[in-house]
């Protein structure tokens, strides 16, 4: 913080010290300050929202995973990440269902 942020800080301390009291005055401008900052920061990220994933058409290689835990299928045609999908908080088995083979396992 520059000079100029102290002096102001400091005057403000004692200005609202003559009648609030310094003790309360310095924590008034203390709280003033991090919930400042906060805000800025906050505001300042709001708009920096991470990009879209880049997704694969795999519908060719005829993808299809099963839930061990409940039998539930799931055909893949889109997919962004190379990672198996979760259900009943377990990774899913792959099986496949003809198509050509993917380039990478997957």
């Amino acid at each position: 913080m520059r000079l100029t942020g102290w002096v102001i800080v400091a005057a403000a301390v004692v200005v609202l010290g003559l009648f609030f009291g310094f003790f309360r005055a310095a924590l008034g401008v203390a709280m003033f300050a991090g919930i400042l900052i906060f805000g800025w920061s906050y505001w300042r990220n709001v708009g920096n929202y991470p990009p879209e994933p880049d997704v694969a058409d795999i519908s060719d290689y005829g993808l299809k995973y099963v839930c061990t835990m409940c039998g539930l299928e799931l055909k893949v045609e889109v997919a962004a990440r190379d990672k198996a999908p979760r259900h009943c908080a377990e990774e899913m088995v792959l099986v496949r269902t003809g198509g050509k083979p993917p380039l990478h396992s997957v």
